[in-house]
């Protein structure tokens, strides 16, 4: 217990593990990996002993909860990129540029809203930084996309086709690099799996461990990225 907050907590032995390791999950579970010759006992008393790093790395992921869209947050003047709201201004005297996160406009038109501005500096991003984190993770897992296209899409994150060819939202710069990945990697474990299968869903499971925490987030979060 945390305050009034409850996590639940699983103990996973590992052979190779030298010595007692806690994580906490994105998914709030707390993680606790037993050694070679440990026992749960020891674990819970290991837990225990460390307290005050769980407590501070849960109210670290109480902060970043604060950052993710909801309601309020959806007032004029935030964006959300990568995972954090984060402020939009107009630069200087210029009423056709805007700026948030260290990234500037050069190319908007005046005659553009704010947001309509925004949306598009966010696409133009995606569509450098998407197509590299697909290839990072194509090299990491042994794949060879056909080509990476992003897109407006507004009833999927990404899709692969039988060519080979994986298409991906341009929202997917807003969301968490946890995020992120999981929807490429789902995307890439297609090239091998085109379907729902069991055995895609281990594949997917064994390249993406944060697979469970991805999709709670998007369930929780992706109707309301904007």
């Amino acid at each position: 217990m945390i305050g009034q907050s409850k996590l639940p907590l699983v103990c996973v032995r590992n052979k190779r593990a030298k010595r007692y390791i806690i994580r906490l999950l994105p998914e709030r579970v707390l993680r606790v990996t037993i050694p070679r010759g440990g026992s749960r006992r020891e674990a819970l008393r290991f837990v225990s002993k460390n307290f005050a790093w769980v407590e501070k790395q849960f109210l670290s992921l109480r902060l970043q909860d604060s950052l993710l869209p909801n309601e309020a947050s959806l007032a004029v003047g935030t964006v959300l990129f990568r995972g954090r709201r984060v402020p939009v201004r107009r630069v200087c005297d210029d009423e056709s540029l805007a700026c948030f996160a260290g990234h500037r406009d050069k190319n908007s038109s005046g005659e553009k809203s704010l947001r309509d501005t925004v949306e598009t500096m966010l696409y133009r991003l995606a569509k450098v930084e998407l197509p590299e984190a697909t290839g990072r993770l194509a090299k990491v897992h042994g794949f060879n996309p056909e080509r990476v296209t992003i897109r407006n899409q507004r009833t999927r994150w990404g899709s692969c086709s039988s060519t080979g060819a994986i298409s991906l939202n341009w929202r997917l710069i807003q969301v968490p690099a946890f995020v992120r990945d999981y929807v490429i990697l789902h995307e890439l474990i297609h090239l091998d799996h085109l379907n729902h299968s069991i055995r895609f869903w281990e594949c997917l499971a064994k390249a993406c461990p944060n697979l469970n925490a991805a999709e709670a987030w998007l369930k929780l979060h992706g109707n309301r990225i904007c």
